[in-house]
Formats: structure tokens, sequence, C-alpha cells
């Protein structure tokens, strides 16, 4: 009680800072995690670009859990956008101000619950980076994003949604996850699920335009547009997903028995659209590469050469299920190629491929 918070300046970017001194964020009295600067790096390239996406000027943002104020405070410096800084935590607020100050910038400052404030009031942007899962806030964004808006989500909970505690996935999600070889994507897909679900309630549709996994969580941006149509049109791309954990075998429909070993399967109903834009995704590469943020780029570039065909395989995890040598990784993709499937690398796991070939398909390959 009443002890003193030790700080340290940081500099991110074009922004310094100070933050808590402590050896593992979680433990700071105001979070802040440095293993987070690549995902900022992306997020200030994702900004410069929404004034094109959106086609409108003088655009509101709003970093809806801002802790230190780290995002707020560089997207508007770096990339002017308008941005309001909010955290329910007095402390997070003082820190905020000083760090607001500190850079001799003006920025709008609330101390709100984050449900409360989307609520009533309006904005074009929305970044919502919680510690846990940011579901529980997607119906206030709905409410506060206009009828042209773009929101950017992280989740932290990726245990749950990955398959390692399916009735919380179920509980938190709607949807129970299960722990594939593709669980990465599988997981990421249930998250997209869900926040497309809770904005159709409103007639309305969010569509991804850049998602992905790295580390701990996932992180997805997408655009907010109103339509009953189109809302139609983007249920119809939810489908489901069965697998059998005794021989492997998966396949997007709802099948009750494995074909192969006749085993009972896992299933759940998930978006299996694309969760990428292309055109985007090119438009993002120059920023990152314009900001010579390196790293990043790479990452974005992987992600724009995916096919876009729902899932990976785990090269590993098949050979061992089929029972076969291990082969290396380009002689394996050749033989996909020759076969005539797509194939590519993934971001989402190192020793995975994604091809629109089917699990009868691979059996017979490898």
């Amino acid at each position: 009680m009443g002890e003193t918070i030790t700080m340290k300046d940081i500099q991110e970017g074009s922004v310094s800072i100070m933050v808590p001194e402590a050896k593992i964020p979680e433990y700071g009295e105001v979070f802040y995690n440095p293993v987070m600067e690549k995902d900022r790096n992306i997020s200030v390239c994702v900004c410069d670009l929404l004034q094109e996406i959106l086609k409108k000027a003088d655009l509101k943002g709003l970093g809806a859990l801002s802790a230190t104020g780290i995002r707020a405070l560089r997207y508007k410096k770096e990339s002017g956008l308008d941005m309001c800084a909010n955290d329910c935590n007095p402390k997070a607020v003082k820190l905020i101000k000083k760090n607001v100050k500190r850079n001799k910038m003006k920025m709008e400052v609330t101390e709100e619950d984050a449900n409360v404030l989307m609520r009533n009031n309006h904005f074009d942007f929305i970044d919502i980076d919680p510690f846990g899962s940011p579901i529980s806030f997607i119906d206030s964004a709905s409410a506060s994003l206009g009828r042209n808006g773009f929101l950017s989500i992280t989740a932290t909970d990726t245990a749950p949604l990955c398959g390692s505690y399916p009735k919380v996935s179920e509980r938190r999600y709607g949807i129970k996850s299960m722990k594939t070889d593709y669980y990465n994507e599988l997981g990421l897909r249930i998250l997209i699920s869900a926040v497309m679900r809770i904005f159709a309630r409103y007639e309305r549709v969010f569509v991804p335009y850049l998602s992905y996994s790295r580390l701990h969580y996932f992180r997805v941006y997408g655009k907010v547009e109103n339509g009953v149509k189109r809302v139609n049109r983007l249920l119809k791309e939810f489908s489901y997903v069965s697998h059998c954990f005794k021989c492997g075998w998966r396949d997007m429909k709802l099948e009750k028995k494995c074909p192969l070993c006749s085993e009972a399967t896992q299933f759940c109903k998930v978006y299996l659209g694309d969760i990428q834009n292309s055109k985007f995704l090119e438009k993002l590469e120059n920023r990152l590469q314009k900001r010579m943020f390196v790293a990043e780029e790479k990452l974005v570039t992987k992600i724009k050469e995916e096919i876009s065909f729902p899932f990976y395989y785990d090269l590993h995890y098949l050979y061992k299920k089929t029972g076969k040598r291990s082969d290396k990784m380009e002689k394996t993709m050749e033989k996909i190629r020759q076969k005539g499937f797509h194939v590519s690398r993934t971001h989402f796991c190192p020793t995975a491929i994604k091809t629109n070939a089917t699990f009868d398909d691979m059996k017979e390959i490898i």
C-alpha cells in the first residue's frame, strides 16, 4: 500500500513515453508489453490507409483500452489520426496524460468504462487491445462505429480459441473449439466468426482485411458496413469443419462419422470465407516498406502469398498420422503442384502448408 511505482523511459517509433518498471508486463500497475511493438508498427501503417479505405477525411479514432496510451499516441503522431485514449484505470489515465504532455501533443483522454464510452459516442476507427478476450466489447463497438467504419481487435485468450479449453470457447464465443493440427487458423476463424455474428445482429457486416496469429495472440483488422443483403451473403460462407482425432481426416462439411476409420468426429461451424484482403495487403506492404519496418513487411508479404483456401496441413502431424517417413517440405510441395493443386507456406506454422488438396489427396501424395 502506498508503494512508489518506479518508472522508466521508452522510445517507440516517434513517441517517448514513461512505463512502469516490471519484469513481467502483467505485473505492472499499468500494462505495457514491448513484445507487441511489431504489431503496433503494423497498426500505424493500417491507420495510414484509413482515409483511403473509408473515403472520408477528419476521422475520429478510439483506443478503447489504452493503458500507457502508446497506441493512441503513435496513431496520432505518426499517422495524423485524431485519437481519443480511454482507460477505466485512474492510474493509467494519469500516466496517459503525462505521456501526452511529454510528447507535446493535444489529445482527448477519458476515464470511462469502454462499453459506456462507445455506446455514447461515434467513432470511425476503434482499436480494442485487451488482456484476454475482446468479445465483450464488440456489441458496443457496433453501436459506436458509423455506416462506414474500421475495427481492429486483439485476442490473447488463444488457449480457449485453439482447443485447450473448448467449453470456455463455447461459453465465450458460442463455438466449441477443437485442438486440431491447424488450431491456430481454426482459433482465429472462431474469433472472426463470433465478431461477424455479433455485427450481423444489427444488420451489419464485419469484413476482415488482415488477420494473423503471432506469438501469444491473434490480431484482426476489418471494415464495418451496413446492409441486410451483405449480411446474408456473409452468413452463406459459414459451414462445418469435421475432424477425426484418430486418423487425422478432416473436411469442410458436417460428417459425424469418419469415412476412413469410422471413428466419431468432432465438428464446429465457422466462417470459411476470405480472412485477408489482397489489395489492402499490397498497400500495407508498401507502407511498411516506406517506414522501413522490415520484419513486419516480411510477415505481411508471407500472409499475402498464402493461398486463401481455409486451413493448413502441419506436415509433421500428417506424416505421423499416415505412418510415412517425413520428406523435405519443398519436395512435398512440388509433389502437390505436380498433381495440379495450389500450395504455399503459411505464417500460422513453420512446418505447415496451405493447399486446396483434400485430406484424401494429401494422403495419396505422401
